[in-house]
């Protein structure tokens, strides 16, 4: 059984492997550890051989003996008529609907899956949290149902720059050359930084933005105006849908990031905010009896393993019901 190594990859490259290898290959590429591998080992071996060298002064050698060898001859004849080429040099109109047909749908694929060959993409799914190491050195802990975007090529060296949907907590590398680290979210707001810690939630009903140690650029638009704030730690900043910005400074900036331990902070926290985090993070849909209900705060912090101990410590904390069917929640008066 043929171990698959760098060596085999690189014969893979130049077209040199037989069926059976590429048939391990392909079974070997199905562990995502594998994928970021095969292509780390593909940048090298393009750097190595480049696809496109041209060689244009033989091939104007070539062309120039070309012309001088078959002499331009005019295919007009006494009558007037155009001499026609042989029926077999030319292409039909199935031929060029045919390849019109190829290049439109390698431009198609091209287009839908660029993300998938330019970004490393990390996922998680619902309830589940995850923690990564960049090639840079920086370790990044992603929350529940939040998907990081990172370039696969030229990432430390070229650019820091990753895109955030959802919730994360980034530890940054300071870098030799002080290259930023810029993360970039779908909420028109990106968090500019050197060497530091910090949280960055980019949710559809609004964002903020945590700094636990270091210094942060927060740039960011309101209506048409572009601007930008320097955070110091301590410092909380809220967007809401429009972009308006709220400052507030927190005295234990763990609180903000306590999903990290499975702990729960709540300090004057609505019913209807933790709805909004149950939907994010777990999925659920949730349904509140009436608004006075919705309005009531929380305070306190516990730990909860799952979902439905959370629930269950909701319900004692307010001395209500809430019932959970599946993905669904109702949350009544007792």
């Amino acid at each position: 059984m043929e171990v698959v190594n760098k060596e085999l990859i690189f014969n893979h490259f130049s077209r040199k492997t037989s069926p059976i290898q590429r048939e391990l290959i392909a079974n070997w590429l199905r562990e995502e550890s594998n994928e970021e591998r095969y292509y780390a080992w593909l940048e090298e071996w393009e750097n190595k051989q480049p696809q496109y060298l041209t060689k244009s002064e033989e091939a104007l050698r070539r062309y120039s003996m070309f012309l001088v060898e078959n002499p331009h001859e005019n295919v007009a004849n006494t009558t007037g008529h155009v001499s026609e080429l042989p029926l077999s040099n030319r292409w039909t109109r199935t031929q060029w609907l045919l390849a019109a047909s190829i290049l439109l749908l390698l431009g198609i694929s091209t287009f839908l899956f660029r993300n998938e060959l330019l970004y490393q993409t990390y996922q998680t799914a619902y309830g589940e949290t995850r923690s990564i190491r960049l090639s840079d050195g920086s370790s990044v802990l992603i929350n529940a149902n939040s998907r990081l975007e990172v370039p696969r090529w030229g990432f430390g060296r070229q650019t820091r720059e990753v895109t955030l949907a959802g919730e994360a907590t980034f530890s940054v590398t300071h870098l030799p050359d002080a290259q930023r680290f810029i993360v970039k979210t779908a909420n028109n707001f990106n968090v500019v930084v050197l060497g530091t810690e910090f949280s960055v939630f980019a949710r559809k009903r609004g964002a903020r933005v945590a700094l636990n140690k270091g210094k942060v650029q927060l740039q960011y638009r309101e209506g048409l105006m572009a601007k930008q704030v320097i955070m110091k730690p301590g410092d909380l900043f809220t967007l809401d849908l429009h972009n308006h910005l709220a400052i507030k400074t927190i005295s234990q900036h763990k609180k903000q990031i306590s999903w990290q331990e499975k702990r729960f902070v709540f300090d004057e926290t609505t019913l209807q905010e933790v709805a909004y985090m149950l939907e994010d993070n777990y999925g659920l849909q949730v349904s509140i009896k009436n608004r006075e209900l919705a309005e009531r705060v929380l305070m306190g912090s516990f730990r909860a393993d799952n979902v439905d101990q959370l629930l269950q410590s909701i319900s004692e904390l307010l001395d209500i019901t809430v019932v959970r069917q599946e993905n669904k929640v109702q949350i009544m008066d007792q």
